[in-house]
């Protein structure tokens, strides 16, 4: 590929994609990738080009990353119907088993609040039973919001319910991810 064209590579590639190595084995997909994602970082973009880099990104086998650029964006470019085509229903179905894993696992009600962005909710719980372990947080009303933030992770950042407060102490907010079918708290080191 011609790094003279206008058209170089800004980080040579886009998530799990090698645009140097696709270069070698479609030479055309690679450069209109690689165009498209000079759009984008310029914010040049339309809905269109948005969506057909997504669909050029699963095409050459770039599932993951085609998977996340549209998902992290479905509202703002319409891309549902795209979505549901290259990726289908997993996240939605593995989002919903989480969220009904949490109800489960630590014995809360769940109301809907607000579904702020595809796969990403806000609910609110008036509290579980007495807990005495370093979730003693989810036995009082909390704000919880669940969210497929991350390429293979469902979370819920669980705070105090306490309106109009934007400062929460240690002990008043919790991150956790749901691994394995389990919701775990997550390790501060790793956040």
């Amino acid at each position: 590929m011609d790094h003279d064209d206008g058209y170089a590579f800004p980080a040579a590639n886009i998530g799990d994609t090698d645009l140097v190595a696709l270069a070698q084995t479609n030479p055309t997909a690679a450069k209109e990738i690689a165009r498209l994602e000079v759009l984008l970082s310029r914010g040049e973009e339309t809905k269109e080009e948005f969506l057909q880099l997504c669909q050029l990104l699963f095409d050459v086998g770039s599932i993951s990353a085609s998977e996340i650029l549209l998902r992290r964006n479905l509202d703002y470019y319409e891309g549902h119907a795209l979505y549901v085509r290259l990726h289908g229903s997993a996240k939605q179905e593995e989002f919903a088993t989480a969220i009904a894993a949490f109800k489960s696992q630590f014995e809360v009600d769940l109301v809907l609040m607000a579904e702020n962005y595809f796969l990403v909710s806000m609910f609110r719980s008036n509290g579980g039973p007495r807990r005495f372990d370093d979730l003693v947080l989810l036995s009082s009303p909390c704000e919880i919001k669940f969210g497929y933030i991350e390429q293979d992770k469902v979370e819920a950042d669980v705070t105090l319910l306490d309106p109009g407060r934007e400062v929460f102490a240690a002990d008043e907010c919790l991150l956790l991810f749901f691994v394995n079918g389990v919701w775990e708290l997550a390790d501060p080191l790793d956040t």
